[in-house]
């Protein structure tokens, strides 16, 4: 494939517009990178020419992308089964090349990675997978403006994920890509992690080292796994590592949560939950809590019920002491006197309890005194038949009436009997 024989090409078959071959800006597997100077935007332009079938989704993808960072986009040409992307040409380098190098400070790190995070916050509103995010993808412009500049591998959610097609660079592929998986936008969260560990750490990968087969590391990553959190990394730089390379790709943050994250917004703290694992645990939490206060009110009720119940029983011992006087088998000695008071302080019954004290008169010589008192008061003819007239009070009309009550009679022998008399103490 001659760079200079293709753009001669295009040129033949555009009649209308004229691009002069300059130079040879990169050269791949996916095709070649070309520098030249188009009259018709009067300015030098990047043109990516690939075969057709192999190039077809990214010209697609790049008609939709319109963003300040990713790679500007011009116009698409087909050409002798060959697609020309017209693209922005860019003055800088690589990431990858910057980080073999320099180290690089935290400043320089949070300002790429808040701009690329801006451009994956862009594709992934879209259904946009871009699937192959690596140093090499990510542009730093002389102005230190950063750009994606390849979205070849990139692939539009339509309704659900992409199964069984694995693709991507190797150390940078997620874990559902190795496992037959279902891919998501998770898989650009686990590429970022890994390029974020390599710009704070001197360009080590979190997890391959050298020595290790592309074959072990898929193992390693295809399974659970921890990364150990270097002696220089703070705690929440070690905490956005932890959550974009992580094995399973519901515990990853989206784009949009890495943006809220405390180091991307130079923050030493963390004041609410971010990553859905973490929103997940606080809801365990915080309803297992409410579980708690919802029982210990329970508890309360109950409690209060019972000093309820126990205050019901001890008032409720008046009516049954009302219903006991109003029992006339129940002996005398055994009844008791009840008063109920209201008080309004406290809108509450005291009810207070009185025995009635009974004494028993064991003398005859009491009984004939009082029978000697009332024979003398009615002069009753006979010495042995007695009459009593008691003068029980009835209300009405303010009137008495008199009732007379006659005693039967009484032998000599029957007063020497012990007789019981009752008194009210």
């Amino acid at each position: 494939m001659d760079p200079k024989s293709l753009i001669d090409d295009l040129n033949d078959i555009l009649l209308s517009e004229y691009y002069c071959f300059m130079e040879i800006l990169g050269k791949g597997s996916f095709g070649i990178v070309i520098a030249a100077y188009s009259s018709h935007l009067d300015k030098i332009v990047a043109i990516k020419v690939t075969p057709y079938f192999e190039q077809e989704i990214e010209s697609c993808l790049l008609q939709e992308c319109s963003h300040p960072n990713i790679v500007k986009f011009h116009r698409v040409l087909k050409a002798n089964n060959y697609i020309y992307l017209i693209m922005e040409k860019l003055s800088g380098q690589t990431l990858d090349v910057i980080l073999r190098e320099k180290n690089m400070d935290d400043d320089e790190v949070r300002n790429i990675m808040q701009q690329v995070l801006n451009a994956l916050v862009f594709l992934h509103r879209k259904g946009i997978i871009h699937r192959d995010l690596k140093p090499e993808n990510i542009f730093i412009c002389n102005n230190n403006l950063v750009k994606l500049i390849d979205l070849g591998l990139g692939y539009q959610i339509v309704c659900r994920g992409i199964i069984a097609q694995q693709v991507g660079t190797p150390y940078y592929i997620a874990p559902e890509v190795i496992n037959a998986g279902e891919q998501t936008q998770a898989l650009d969260i686990f590429a970022l992690g890994i390029i974020y560990y390599q710009m704070m750490c001197q360009n080590k990968h979190p997890v391959w080292e050298d020595g290790i087969s592309k074959k072990d590391y898929y193992k390693i990553i295809s399974q659970d796994f921890n990364i150990t959190q270097p002696y220089h990394l703070s705690e929440m730089a070690y905490d956005f590592v932890r959550n974009t390379i992580c094995h399973n790709p519901l515990d990853r943050m989206t784009a949009y949560q890495c943006l809220e994250h405390p180091w991307i917004l130079g923050e030493h703290t963390k004041s609410h939950p971010i990553t859905n694992r973490e929103i997940k645990q606080t809801y365990s939490f915080t309803s297992k809590f409410l579980i708690i206060i919802k029982a210990l009110n329970i508890l309360n009720y109950f409690k209060s019920l019972s000093h309820e119940h126990i205050y019901y029983l001890k008032t409720q011992d008046s009516d049954q002491i009302q219903s006991f006087l109003l029992n006339d088998h129940t002996p005398m000695t055994s009844r008791l006197h009840t008063e109920t008071n209201f008080h309004p302080c406290n809108n509450q019954y005291r009810i207070q309890k009185r025995n009635l004290g009974l004494t028993k008169t064991v003398s005859h010589q009491d009984f004939t005194s009082i029978k000697n008192r009332q024979l003398n008061k009615h002069n009753f003819t006979n010495r042995y038949q007695t009459q009593l007239d008691l003068h029980i009070p009835i209300p009405k009309h303010n009137s008495q009436k008199k009732i007379n009550v006659h005693l039967p009679s009484i032998s000599p022998q029957q007063t020497k009997q012990s007789i019981f008399s009752f008194k009210q103490s």
